[in-house]
């Protein structure tokens, strides 16, 4: 999303980009399990060998947030570094909860700290981030995370059914979702015609105002392209304030109005009225009973915010400004 889409739309402006992940989906999907250490270590191990040939080519080498999991001397982080590319509070540090024990091990504010020390170029997701980097950087230039529109269905709006109540994410932002249930759940036991549909995760909870998708690139364009209103419940924490509001864009690239906590560049995103900030309880509540009876009035917001994302956030617009900042390095 961060990179690798990128890449056609940087190719009309001159950038030829070869993305190639260390670790691959399934290795991923075994790290972020609760398989044991040793094959952790093989997959870890195996990505650091991948790791190292990559750094050979005497291209300009381009690192999204770390090269790989744990450090690797001589390898991770790399000596030469043209452009690293960060959208996360790792000065902060991060772990599943899987692999908590583990987190000593991944070092990662040490290792974005060198990383942005040793860059050309250091291009931050927001500017929460940027002002982090700059502590370290010598040049740090602000590229958003985007969404492509005119890849995206456009949900249509309508006053019959349930109102479909949208979340898309990861094992790791499901907990996020928790204070959110119990006042859905309420008001369908009241009697208003909700369902929540969760992609990417499983809350345990089940009934007939809840469902559980499994996430995956090919669905959930139309998954999202399903959803009446797309929430994002966030706590506030040094973590959260790095986040870059990406399930808000994915919602908005939808037509889809959302209702989010006002923490990080989600209080930008929602400034126009393309969504509704809610931080309490009482305020996720109020946004709701706004939205689920009105389809005239989630469709003008939808609107609005699908053509929120194509001026400011989607890569048509920014590829042209990314390119030049690539450019800028040779």
């Amino acid at each position: 999303m961060r990179i690798g889409n990128h890449i056609p739309f940087l190719r009309e402006h001159g950038v030829e980009l070869r993305h190639t992940p260390t670790l691959s989906t399934e290795e991923y999907g075994l790290l972020i399990s609760p398989v044991s250490a040793a094959t952790k270590a093989r997959i870890l191990t195996r990505s650091a060998i991948r790791a190292a040939r990559q750094t050979n080519h005497g291209e300009l080498l381009l690192v999204h947030r770390l090269l790989t999991l744990t450090p690797t001397p001589m390898i991770d982080p790399p000596r030469r570094l043209d452009v690293y590319d960060f959208d996360d509070a790792l000065l902060v540090g991060s772990a599943a909860a899987s692999n908590r024990r583990f987190q000593w091990t991944k070092q990662e504010a040490r290792r974005a700290r060198l990383c942005m020390s040793r860059a050309r170029l250091v291009l931050a997701a927001n500017a929460t981030l940027a002002a982090q980097a700059r502590q370290f950087a010598r040049r740090v230039e602000v590229v958003p995370s985007c969404v492509d529109p005119e890849a995206q269905p456009i949900h249509e709006h309508a006053h019959d059914g349930p109102c479909v109540i949208g979340w898309i994410g990861s094992h790791t932002t499901l907990p996020y979702l928790s204070p959110l249930l119990p006042v859905i759940q309420r008001l369908h036991a009241t009697g208003s015609p909700v369902k929540l549909v969760v992609v990417g995760g499983d809350t345990g909870l089940r009934g007939d105002w809840i469902e559980h998708r499994p996430w995956s690139l090919e669905t959930q364009a139309t998954d999202l392209a399903e959803f009446d209103i797309g929430v994002m419940p966030m706590p506030d924490s040094p973590w959260t304030r790095g986040k870059s509001g990406y399930k808000v864009l994915q919602y908005f690239a939808a037509g889809v109005p959302a209702i989010a906590s006002p923490v990080g560049l989600n209080a930008e995103l929602l400034a126009d009225g393309s969504g509704i900030p809610a931080a309490t309880e009482h305020d996720w509540e109020s946004a709701l009973l706004e939205l689920i009876p009105d389809a005239d009035a989630r469709r003008e917001r939808g609107h609005a915010a699908r053509a929120f994302v194509e001026r400011h956030y989607s890569y048509q617009r920014w590829a042209p400004e990314l390119a030049q900042l690539l450019h800028s390095v040779r």
